[in-house]
């Protein structure tokens, strides 16, 4: 069993339910024909859809999806598909920061929209599309809620006219309900999310169907050998990742503190000539007024020759 401490990725110990947030474990979960209808509670409930905007049924754009058993470094962390208007969704779950992030998010729905319909199709035909982000890590610094909603709008009227690509954002960090704050089938999906480390059992504040078979989907004892393999790889690929990283980022101290080093002696050598090279007119100078003060002494005073060359008596008196 996977490791009850978050981040302890790759290792094994008692607790009973899988990480859902797993590529395999979120492939199982959403991915299959038979959890349609946790897919649609899902949506739902953090789309906040309610009467006739409810997500009635899915259908998945197989071309994007992966089989569940397939080597780590190849899976795919999000799923895509349509509902029974041909709205899009597509749902990612991120497990690592990635630089631009945010930004790859807005260039896959801007790929997904304009790839919607063949060449000369009328644009008309184009459906929205909403990306459904799940992040193990903060997105916006700045942001309190757990979950964050963004599209299109007129910045006068805050008007949604331009309303075919929208994005949610949920940072499962910023969740901090506890099993007895739970009221909503969304609460109840990020505590899921969240905290299925904690949990021996289903919560008592658990009583949708769906989010039963959740936690029976991620229950260990109903995974079987391959499963578990595939699901061991993909915790060992994300370790090994966060590994690499982090050895290339001490590689690159080091490789910094050498050049710091380097660049210090140059720049120190620089500066010794520079500071050489000044004292040596100086002292050039000097040797130049005790010429002059000798020639001056022959007619007049000690003191008026110390005002004429700026030397002091006693460097005057030692002439």
């Amino acid at each position: 069993m996977v490791s009850s401490k978050k981040g302890e990725r790759g290792g094994f110990s008692m607790s009973r339910y899988l990480d859902p947030t797993n590529d395999i474990a979120f492939k199982k979960l959403f991915g299959t024909e038979d959890h349609k209808p946790l897919l649609l509670s899902f949506l739902n409930a953090v789309l906040s859809l309610e009467d006739e905007k409810r997500i009635n049924s899915v259908e998945f754009l197989s071309k994007d999806q992966v089989p569940l058993i397939k080597d780590a470094k190849e899976t795919i962390l999000d799923l895509k598909c349509t509902d029974q208007r041909g709205h899009q969704y597509i749902v990612e779950m991120q497990n690592r920061k990635v630089p631009a992030f945010v930004k790859r998010t807005q260039f896959y729905v801007a790929h997904s929209y304009v790839t919607q319909a063949p060449s000369g199709s009328n644009y008309v035909d184009l459906k929205p599309i909403v990306l459904l982000a799940i992040a193990n890590h903060n997105l916006f610094e700045k942001k309190v809620k757990a979950i964050s909603y963004h599209k299109t709008l007129d910045t006068d009227t805050l008007e949604h006219d331009l309303d075919d690509m929208s994005y949610v954002f949920i940072e499962l960090p910023k969740f901090k309900k506890k099993e007895k704050d739970l009221k909503t089938v969304q609460d109840k999906w990020l505590y899921f999310f969240k905290n299925w480390d904690m949990e021996k059992e289903i919560p008592h504040q658990i009583v949708e169907e769906e989010l039963i078979e959740a936690y029976r989907a991620m229950d260990q004892f109903n995974w079987n050998k391959a499963e578990k393999e595939a699901y061991l790889k993909a915790n060992i690929a994300l370790t090994d990742m966060y590994d690499m990283k982090r050895h290339a980022k001490k590689e690159g101290h080091k490789e910094g503190l050498k050049e710091g080093r380097k660049e210090g002696l140059k720049e120190g050598h620089k500066e010794g000539h520079k500071e050489g090279h000044k004292e040596g007119l100086e002292e050039g100078r000097r040797k130049e007024k005790i010429e002059l003060a000798k020639k001056l002494l022959k007619t007049l005073s000690a003191k008026k020759v110390s005002n004429l060359t700026g030397l002091s008596n006693e460097e005057i008196n030692s002439l």
